[in-house]
């Protein structure tokens, strides 16, 4: 992981937050990440980073920059933010990726849920990560099918 680094500001001072790989610097201060408290999700893993006696949130993410979050913002971009939840719609592909297995194999169905799991993640309209996850589906499934017609005369 590359070095990421944010400049938060409490009421109590300025903080100098770094992170690099599985270590974070507050002023100078290095720890491990896993001495800090977390919360682990399906594609990603929050841990409160304690700023004087504040706290700030840094949410790491599978395929995405990591997010440092104070007071409901971004500590890099000054926007709001908040921790995104998988919508149902979003466990529904989910779950239709790994009934693909059956279909299509074991490779295209796990390619398939990383990339829905990114789609689900993104900041596109809710309709075309519905369509790109459905596409996914139907793609992982035909990938299958077309490797095991390949594959099948080879067999026999």
């Amino acid at each position: 992981m590359a070095k990421k680094s944010w400049s938060v500001t409490t009421d109590e001072g300025t903080y100098s937050v770094d992170l690099k790989g599985s270590k974070v610097s507050i002023n100078g201060n290095v720890q491990k990440l896993n001495q800090f408290a977390k919360k682990t999700h399906f594609v990603d893993t929050e841990y409160t980073i304690p700023l004087g006696n504040r706290t700030a949130t840094l949410v790491i993410q599978s395929m995405a920059a990591p997010v440092l979050s104070y007071n409901g913002y971004d500590c890099a971009t000054g926007q709001p933010w908040e921790y995104q939840k998988i919508p149902a719609w979003g466990w529904v592909f989910l779950i239709l990726d790994i009934v693909s297995v059956l279909f299509s194999g074991w490779l295209w169905a796990l390619i398939a849920l990383l990339v829905t799991a990114v789609v689900i993640r993104s900041k596109l309209n809710i309709g075309i990560k519905i369509v790109l996850c459905l596409l996914l589906v139907v793609a992982a499934i035909a990938m299958g099918q077309i490797v095991t017609m390949l594959l099948a005369p080879a067999l026999y």
